[in-house]
């Protein structure tokens, strides 16, 4: 088993067996688009006249179980392969679609140069702001609305049928741990979570969760918005003191300051909101 695919296998197995549980075949959210969700992860299947795009492969033993389910609906080839952003977990696999062309977001290739323990995708195809593909009767629009998880963020819209996918950006009434958000730039999150919710999908495929997940998706967009708001305020106050380190020092001190009980049910708040607000309070303050 190659190397990405032994270590994303070991993260799966720690992620608990609820979600190897929910591990099943495709599901159809439009005519002709596809959820596919295994092991924890969701992809996106388009089904055009002239060929198959999907999203996310993820690792080689999934993109091998969801190239057998795609065969049970449709005989025409993988054609493309995009990939939601950089991080290794979701990049796996692209070897099982040898012909597909693989798209990535033009950030996603100086990210792939640095490690030195993953093997990287044979990237054939990146775009900056936006790239439209035609699968004939199919419209595919992938597009970075801003840098969010990862500096490679991509989203993509089926236009016929309004089904929109993201990957790592949310998930439903669960603030996660900080360890996989600290890449991440909260403004842009809001940025991108608040494009995808003006589009008003249909159905909305989230990298880590089955079935539709628009409610989540728009409920996100507005934490995101309000949380950003209230980390804002603190840093105009302090920005208006007569202090010229005060925002600087609030940067050290606003994690235990703010709170926004109105989200205290979500799952991990107590324990991970803290976090959040810093991620957001560096993104605000620092950039990133």
């Amino acid at each position: 088993m190659p190397l990405r695919s032994t270590l994303a296998a070991a993260a799966l197995m720690a992620a608990g067996s609820a979600a190897q549980a929910q591990t099943g075949p495709l599901t159809e959210a439009a005519d002709g688009v596809y959820h596919f969700f295994a092991m924890g992860y969701s992809s996106m299947a388009v089904v055009g006249e002239t060929g198959v795009l999907i999203i996310d492969p993820a690792f080689s033993p999934r993109a091998e179980m969801f190239k057998e389910e795609l065969a049970k609906v449709t005989g025409k080839p993988v054609t493309h392969v995009v990939l939601s952003h950089e991080h290794f977990d979701h990049i796996g696999g692209t070897e099982v679609f040898p012909d597909a062309e693989i798209i990535m977001q033009e950030n996603g290739l100086d990210v792939l140069k640095l490690s030195p323990l993953m093997p990287s995708p044979e990237v054939t195809t990146t775009f900056d702001e936006a790239l439209t593909i035609d699968l004939g009767g199919q419209t595919v629009e992938l597009s970075q609305p801003a840098i969010a998880d990862g500096v490679a963020t991509a989203v993509a819209r089926v236009l016929e049928s309004n089904v929109v996918f993201s990957a790592d950006l949310y998930v439903p009434r669960k603030l996660s741990p900080h360890e996989f958000k600290e890449d991440t730039n909260f403004v842009g999150s809001a940025l991108v979570l608040n494009t995808l919710a003006g589009w008003d999908p249909a159905y909305a495929i989230n990298g880590h969760s089955a079935g539709n997940s628009v409610e989540a998706l728009k409920e996100n967009a507005k934490f995101y918005t309000d949380l950003q708001a209230v980390v804002s305020a603190r840093f105009e106050e302090a920005f208006a003191s007569d202090d010229p380190g005060a925002p600087w020092n609030l940067l050290f001190s606003i994690s235990e300051e703010v709170e926004m009980p109105e989200y205290a049910d979500w799952e991990g708040y107590e324990e991970n909101f803290p976090a959040y607000v810093r991620r957001m309070a560096l993104s605000v303050l620092h950039g990133g």
